[in-house]
């Protein structure tokens, strides 16, 4: 999943965990165990042979995630400005895997977290903050430790088999479906399409969840104010 999935779902951790440090533990552990799920993945099986790089098709994708973000951000800022602020960050960390480098995609997300510290406007915030970072680190950490990446393959769903596959192998009982030829194929496109919505759901379903449980303080009138004062 994107950065910004395991972001999400790691602040809801921290909101039922009261404990620091089991809170970040737990955000670390889930990660594993939500990139079992069937989810937006690999661009490589959508670029046009030949026409699209894998950087280009990256590029459309968050900007088609971005535009599909920004009304749903402007509803959850009215109801918790503070679950925005959060939300705002955790799409800007899943921007980081635009860098091919896992050391600076490391700094850009410390730096990233740092900045966002410093902006969050309380300790729930800030607790937020800092497990949608380490839920992010297994992606980077695999990078460098083979334990690590040994652990993330077999947690994660699988990637060579995509709801694109299973879709065209019940319409048409075509198997393993050549991925030059995937970008062309109708049922790969709406399978693929399936990945992207269902972890759009986790994604915003999360933030909502956290929008619900931080609203926006609004002040009440006085009771006197209200019922008016009787003499």
């Amino acid at each position: 999943m994107i950065p910004a999935t395991h972001a999400a779902l790691a602040a809801v951790v921290a909101s039922r965990i009261r404990n620091l440090f089991l809170a970040l533990t737990a955000a670390f552990a889930l990660h594993f165990v939500v990139d079992a799920i069937y989810h937006f993945e690999a661009a490589y099986q959508i670029s046009v042979p030949g026409k699209w790089s894998i950087d280009q098709t990256m590029l459309v994708l968050f900007g088609g995630l971005a535009a599909f973000a920004t009304p749903l951000m402007i509803w959850i800022a009215r109801c918790s400005r503070k679950t925005a602020l959060f939300g705002l960050y955790a799409l800007l960390l899943g921007a980081v895997v635009l860098d091919p480098a896992p050391r600076w995609r490391l700094l850009w997300a410390a730096l990233l977290t740092a900045l966002w510290l410093v902006a969050a406007p309380d300790n729930l915030s800030r607790r937020w903050v800092l497990c949608g970072f380490v839920a992010y680190l297994p992606d980077i950490l695999k990078k460098f430790s083979p334990v690590l990446a040994r652990l993330h393959d077999l947690t994660h769903f699988g990637g060579e088999l995509d709801l694109g596959d299973w879709l065209s192998l019940l319409a048409r009982g075509k198997w393993r479906i050549d991925v030059n030829a995937r970008a062309f194929d109708p049922y790969y496109q709406i399978g693929y399409a399936l990945e992207f919505l269902m972890e759009a759901a986790i994604l915003f379903g999360a933030l909502f969840w956290l929008a619900k449980r931080s609203p926006n303080v609004t002040s009440k009138p006085a009771a006197n104010e209200r019922k008016g004062t009787r003499i």
